[in-house]
């Protein structure tokens, strides 16, 4: 371990989490801020669309694959910020920790365990997250959609992350809840686990290499985290 500014020896391993679905439940705020866009621009968005075309991609990428040919990427990038505002405004009063999350983060931070965020959503939605839970300060690294070139499922993001710690790839575990996430994980050759009551279910079955799968953190223990790492 070597000291960081708090004097606390820092931990040869560290922990990145994904935002949405795995700090928060949040997926349905997501999906009915796209549905009332559609409405707005008489678009034809409904939950299986979202859930065909949209689910678990950056707006980037919706833009560039979903509204292309649809509107234009360039409306399509400035819908995707629309939906960004309709989401913050429906999700900001309703924001909760996925349950024992806030007690990991702070039990990791206090023995010197570097933890990022790395998410797919832009940066206002994130700092929402973690300006409503009163977080931010347990993240060494915070990676949004505008900071990479490539989202995931490509492991730039991860990478990114754990450059920006000084940790290896193979001593960072990941914490997802969807199929970009575990891909990610995986081409990152990141060991990680899934918070499963933010996921969408048919999506598990692509979790094929996961270390473990949880509810919520309140089966997360700093023990079995650091196994993981060990049983790689």
């Amino acid at each position: 371990m070597t000291p960081n500014n708090n004097n606390t020896p820092t931990a040869d391993w560290s922990v990145i989490f994904d935002v949405d679905g795995t700090m928060v439940n949040n997926s349905r705020y997501h999906k009915n801020a796209w549905i009332e866009l559609g409405h707005r621009h008489d678009i034809g968005i409904d939950e299986e669309f979202y859930m065909t075309h949209i689910h678990s991609k950056s707006n980037v990428d919706i833009a560039y694959t979903v509204f292309a040919d649809m509107v234009g990427v360039e409306k399509g990038l400035a819908l995707g910020e629309e939906k960004g505002a309709i989401y913050r405004e429906m999700y900001r009063p309703d924001v909760k920790e996925m349950p024992g999350f806030t007690n990991l983060i702070k039990q990791l931070t206090a023995i010197g365990v570097q933890c990022a965020a790395a998410s797919n959503s832009p940066k206002p939605n994130i700092d929402m997250v973690l300006e409503e839970l009163n977080l931010a300060q347990h993240f060494k690294v915070i990676i949004d959609n505008g900071q990479v070139k490539q989202g995931k499922p490509d492991p730039e993001m991860f990478l990114t992350a754990a450059k920006q710690m000084n940790t290896p790839p193979a001593r960072c575990i990941v914490v997802e809840d969807s199929i970009s996430g575990y891909l990610a994980a995986e081409a990152a050759n990141m060991p990680y686990i899934v918070i499963t009551a933010g996921s969408y279910i048919p999506d598990l079955k692509k979790a094929k290499k996961a270390s473990a799968l949880h509810k919520d953190f309140t089966t997360v223990t700093i023990e079995k985290l650091k196994n993981h790492l060990t049983s790689q």
